[in-house]
């Protein structure tokens, strides 16, 4: 023993050899203690792309890390596609958010891994510079930007007068973006070239999606006619700063139930095999923050901001401006909805992609697939997490509320229709004062301003609400749209009064500007002589609270 303890140090005594030995095995228990509880949590590691298709793995790991039980779930930023490939074919991680015909080259080439999940719907769009913007001459609405002819046409002309194709960034050859820009010229009689050539009207270059602005940028500075197909929201980036312009929205080439399938979700099939539970909680988690983000982005306001800031965190690149423009509830060019596997809408983007060259082969989609990790909570609608029942408590059935949410869902629809926007839009530009409001409103009680009466059924916003809601079905008792002060902008039929801001109806939908959707008690109408319930949802307008449409629906207990 006196040997042993020689080689320990010189000078090493007993007594200090035992506390030393002493404090190994304590500190030895814990770390043992610690790796045992670790142990109870498998590791899964993410990697993505800082992209808004990527928001929902963002905000999985902010707001549930901690209460998951099976996993211990990691996100790691890839600066490429390329990088992001490599990555997780080293084995290194398990889960990878991807764009979806990258992943079906990489399954072509090595099958180690199965297709888990969705990650969104939708969301990428085609921006173009200024100068095929003048050719184009897009509407200032967003809203009314669709995929039209007159965006080829511009790159015909730009083909001629530069005597080659004018270049269209994507992230990646091997992209769903790569697909969309194919089928869209297609349709319009155009052609396009994969990296090289000069026989076709646009020439399809990788461009990193981060790199998209500052590419499309310094194309206008040289005078160049430049356009990109990219990820939400550096499409907005460009849009918010300047650069350039959003000519369309994929959701509008490839329309699909639910949106067309874009980024997805992989996962190796050793983590598939060994780690079961953990990736089946991480993936319930990931349809959870899609629900959070899709009523978030109903809510508006405070709610949106909380959003940005966690994917700020992560991105903070994207300004909170872009974020908020890229998920705008009346665009709805990207959702988080309906994300379990869809086999029928890969095969949609795959056909496109090998019909364009892009991909080589076909896959066997069913051996790609794996639907064991599917859930239920991706299909909710989630109407009930933001509206707002007042006045009706305990009254409404579940059956009523049902029902009830089906009709909310057709009113934000026609509440994101761009001629009731515009009309919002339009109104509040008159700056009315209230004081004014509240004189006409006075009038209207006591039976004058028939003539104003009778525009607001007959504008275009009361023959809407006439022919789509109050006309269309039986169930609608009355329509109207109120701006920013609850004026009257259009109404079916004559409402009992003009001014609406001192209503429930308006005031707890416009909610001070962070609008929310808000059903009313039942109530005995004397404008229309029967009980109804009101059912108020906001018009938005650039993530904005612009006004309030308010319709009333016959008792439907």
């Amino acid at each position: 023993m006196g040997r042993k303890l020689g080689k320990l140090g010189k000078g090493m005594t007993m007594r200090a050899a035992i506390s030393i030995a002493a404090f190994f095995l304590v500190t030895g228990c814990g770390l043992s203690a610690r790796a045992a509880g670790t142990a109870q949590r498998q590791p899964i590691r993410a990697i993505y792309i800082p992209l808004a298709d990527h928001y929902a793995g963002i905000v999985a790991y902010e707001t549930y890390r901690e209460q998951m039980k099976e996993a211990e779930y990691t996100i790691e930023r890839v600066k490429s596609w390329p990088l992001l490939r490599a990555y997780f074919m080293s084995g290194e991680v398990d889960l990878a958010y991807i764009i979806c015909p990258m992943a079906m080259d990489m399954f072509a080439e090595k099958p180690n891994f199965r297709w888990v999940s969705l990650l969104h719907r939708d969301g990428n769009a085609l921006a173009i510079n200024e100068l095929l913007n003048k050719d184009v001459n897009l509407p200032e609405s967003r809203l009314e930007r669709k995929p039209d002819g007159r965006v080829a046409q511009a790159y015909s002309k730009a083909k001629q007068e530069l005597g080659r194709p004018s270049e269209c960034g994507v992230p990646s050859l091997l992209a769903t973006h790569t697909v969309v820009l194919y089928k869209y010229l297609r349709d319009n009689g155009k052609g396009m070239n994969l990296g090289v050539g000069s026989d076709s009207d646009v020439l399809a270059i990788e461009v990193a999606p981060p790199k998209s602005p500052s590419f499309i940028k310094k194309k206008n500075a040289r005078g160049i006619p430049a356009s990109f197909e990219q990820s939400l929201p550096w499409v907005d980036v460009v849009e918010t700063k300047g650069f350039g312009h959003v000519a369309w929205y994929s959701k509008d080439v490839i329309p699909w139930p639910h949106g067309h399938v874009e980024c997805i979700v992989i996962a190796t099939d050793v983590c598939i095999r060994t780690k079961t539970a953990a990736l089946k909680e991480v993936i319930s988690y990931l349809h959870q923050a899609g629900q959070d983000i899709e009523t978030a982005r109903r809510k508006g306001g405070k709610a949106m901001i909380t959003i940005s800031d966690m994917v700020r965190k992560h991105i903070p690149e994207h300004n909170q401006e872009a974020i908020i423009q890229s998920l705008r509830p009346d665009l709805n060019v990207i959702n988080y909805s309906h994300l379990n596997v869809d086999t029928a809408g890969l095969k949609t983007i795959m056909d496109l992609a090998v019909e364009g060259g892009i991909l080589k082969h076909p896959i066997d989609i069913d051996a790609f697939a794996d639907e064991r990790f599917s859930t239920r909570l991706t299909d909710q609608a989630g109407a009930s997490s933001y509206v707002d029942y007042v006045g009706v408590g305990e009254k409404i059935t579940e059956a009523m509320r049902k029902r009830l949410e089906i009709r909310i869902s057709v009113l934000l629809r026609h509440a994101a229709n761009p001629l009731i926007v515009r009309a919002v839009a339009e109104h509040n530009a008159k700056g009315l004062s209230l004081d004014e409001i509240k004189l006409v409103d006075r009038q209207w009680l006591a039976g004058e301003q028939q003539e104003l009466a009778d525009a607001l059924r007959d504008n275009p916003v009361g023959r809407f609400l006439r022919d789509e809601l109050v006309g269309a079905e039986h169930v609608y008792t009355e329509a109207f749209l109120c701006d920013t002060n609850g004026a009257t902008v259009g109404e079916y039929p004559r409402t009992s009064d003009y001014w609406q801001g001192d209503e429930t109806t308006f005031v707890e939908c416009y909610n001070g500007g962070d609008g929310k959707v808000v059903v009313g008690p039942l109530l005995h109408d004397k404008s229309t002589q029967s009980y109804s319930i009101h059912v108020s949802v906001p018009v938005r307008d650039g993530g904005r609270t612009t006004g309030v449409l308010v319709v009333g629906l016959r008792n439907i207990e």
